[in-house]
């Protein structure tokens, strides 16, 4: 009877984990910061004709500025392109689309989601 309580409790338990792996896979894996989320960054890339280097060409050429920090990423099946370009003593940040035009841009007070670790100075 112990030896059916052990063996029930040991696949419960597996069982439990491979729920919560398959689960857990699909975030994982379409985190925005992985190699499956690059891959489909750049097909869509290839679909639209961009590249990041055009993005932040045209973002320059938009802001009139010089880009300092530039990203893409994937908003559901629509590729964006977000590039920070200084101009004078502002931070513009300006969004660009999958086929290289820039659609807007505003003021920004940081460089993205990436620059948010402390580098020694306040943010005023």
């Amino acid at each position: 009877m112990k030896r059916r309580a052990m063996v029930r409790n040991t696949v419960l338990v597996a069982g439990g984990l491979l729920a919560v792996g398959l689960i857990a896979w699909p975030v994982y894996a379409h985190c925005g910061d992985c190699a499956g989320s690059g891959k489909t960054m750049v097909s869509a890339m290839e679909a639209g004709k961009s590249t990041l280097a055009k993005a932040i060409e045209a973002a320059e050429e938009s802001s009139k500025g010089k880009a300092v920090h530039a990203a893409c990423e994937m908003e559901g099946k629509t590729l964006t392109y977000e590039v920070y370009c200084m101009v004078g003593d502002k931070i513009m940040e300006v969004t660009v689309d999958a086929a290289g035009k820039a659609t807007g841009s505003k003021d920004s007070k940081t460089l993205g989601r990436s620059h948010g670790r402390s580098h020694g100075h306040d943010h005023k």
